[in-house]
C-alpha cells in the first residue's frame, strides 16, 4: 500500500484541486501515542503499524481520506475503544499538526494550536467530503501562517 498522495491548488474549490507541478506531499501521517490496552491486532494489522511508525506521506487531501476509509485502516485503528493517537502534518512544516483519534464508527481530529479552523478546536466526522474540506481549510489556514 503506497502512502504517497498529490500535493493540491489549495485556491481551488475541493472538487477542482489537482496535483501541482512538484508533486511534493502535502500531508504526513504518523503513530504518535497508545492511549488504552492496545487490542487484538492481526498479522496485516501489524504490518500497518510497523509502517504508520513512520513519517507517512499523501499526496493530496483525497487520497488522504481513502487511506483513512479503507478496510486496513479500521481493521488497524477503530476498535470499541479508542487506544491510538496519530498525528496529521502538514509536510512542509512538520510544526503544524493535529492529533487523530479514530474510533470505532468515525475520527475526531484535534487541533492543539487552536488556529480557529474547527468550533471549539474539534472536528468529528467520517473521513467524507465534509473532511476533506474540513482539513483542506485548516491547510490553507496553516500554510498561510508559515
Amino acid at each position: 500500500m503506497s502512502l504517497v498522495l498529490n500535493k493540491v491548488n489549495l485556491q481551488a474549490p475541493v472538487e477542482k484541486q489537482r496535483a501541482m507541478d512538484d508533486d511534493a506531499p502535502l500531508i504526513t501521517l504518523v503513530k504518535k501515542s497508545e492511549i488504552a490496552p492496545r487490542p487484538n491486532l492481526t498479522s496485516e494489522d501489524l504490518a500497518l503499524e510497523q509502517t504508520l511508525s513512520m513519517l507517512c506521506s499523501f499526496l493530496s487531501i483525497g487520497d488522504f481520506a481513502s487511506f483513512l476509509n479503507s478496510k486496513a485502516f479500521s481493521s488497524y485503528a477503530q476498535h470499541e475503544e479508542t487506544w491510538l493517537v496519530l498525528e496529521v502534518g502538514l509536510y512542509q512544516d512538520h510544526t503544524k499538526t493535529l492529533q487523530l483519534y479514530p474510533e470505532e464508527h468515525s475520527l475526531t481530529l484535534a487541533d492543539e494550536a487552536m488556529t480557529g479552523v474547527f468550533p471549539d478546536h474539534v472536528w468529528k466526522g467520517v473521513p467524507d467530503e465534509t473532511f476533506v474540506a474540513a482539513l483542506t481549510q485548516w491547510v490553507s489556514v496553516v500554510s498561510n501562517h508559515q
